[in-house]
């Protein structure tokens, strides 16, 4: 009997060594000085690209430095960490392209800056984003025609935005799910800032759901543009503030958008819902708007 249990222990032993061995060959490091092509932390590769073609799984920064653009198609953690900025230049494409025609699937960008400003197309094109969560944390997106480009197509997709910054994109985050799909949005400490056309659209035939907390959407054409089939979406202690035409616009029958605690400031018109719902917790601000205009109703505060 002590023999087996000995040998049962040795085998649990080996297989829990092989498992760690597996798991730690999945990450490995980019440098600004890296080259070829293993990828470990005495000898980083010098693109993100070389690490995920190489069978990473998550990839982290030694040093700050650009990276260059990249495609994901699976389940990924790109982090540069604290302290590091991992630069992404695109040269007429996108950023970061996400195709993951398949499984729900996890992808993780931490402290990168995506740059569009030599005629980049898509900061993070997931137009291939099949299901599952894209999770972007302390990013800048700068320059491109439109910075996050989000459309989960077989199933849920959870798009989930913190800390970052969307500036001076053409549209600033772009959420679109296909019929029959939903897209969850969870948007906090955000600046959408000079994105000329809108800093946030909501549109699409499937549903979107979500929340934007504690953010600023500023300098655009329009705020945020809901008019996809279904939105159903909360702004919560948020600035919206010298957008051109309209701070707040919905435009479909099935849109409900509730804001509360918010500042409109300097738009051409603060709100306005041209179709859908459009509703006040009764302790918004209007200030210096062309036309403030008028919330569908107020719902009291509970």
């Amino acid at each position: 009997m002590r023999k087996i249990i000995l040998l049962c222990a040795s085998l649990f032993t080996t297989v829990l060594f092989s498992a760690s061995a597996v798991k730690a060959q999945s990450l490995m490091w980019v440098s600004a000085t890296g080259s070829g092509s293993s990828c470990t932390q005495t000898s980083p590769c010098a693109t993100f690209q070389t690490a995920i073609s190489g069978g990473a799984t998550e990839v982290h920064c030694l040093t700050s430095g650009s990276y260059g653009p990249v495609i994901v198609t699976a389940s990924i953690i790109i982090d540069c960490g604290t302290g590091n900025v991992g630069t992404v230049a695109a040269f007429g494409g996108a950023g970061i392209t996400i195709g993951t025609f398949g499984a729900p699937e996890t992808i993780i960008l931490r402290h990168l800056n995506l740059s569009g400003l030599l005629g980049g197309t898509t900061g993070i094109d997931a137009t291939g984003f099949s299901s599952g969560s894209l999770v972007i944390e302390d990013c800048t997106i700068q320059g491109f025609a439109t910075g996050t480009d989000f459309r989960p197509a077989a199933g849920r997709g959870l798009l989930q935005v913190s800390n970052s910054q969307v500036l001076n994109n053409a549209t600033g985050i772009w959420v679109q799910p296909g019929t029959g799909q939903i897209a969850s949005v969870t948007l906090n400490r955000i600046e959408m800032v000079g994105n000329s056309n809108v800093g946030l659209t909501l549109t699409g035939s499937g549903v979107i759901a979500g929340t934007m907390r504690d953010s600023v959407i500023a300098s655009s054409t329009d705020g945020v543009y809901a008019d996809a089939s279904q939105v159903y979406f909360a702004i919560d202690g948020s600035n919206i503030a010298a957008n051109l035409h309209f701070g707040v616009f919905t435009s479909s029958v099935g849109t409900v958008v509730g804001v509360g605690t918010s500042t409109f400031a300097g738009n051409g018109t603060g709100v306005q819902a041209n179709l859908g719902s459009l509703v006040s917790f009764g302790n918004n601000q209007m200030i210096a708007n062309g036309t403030d205009g008028n919330f569908t109703s107020t719902k009291a505060l509970k």
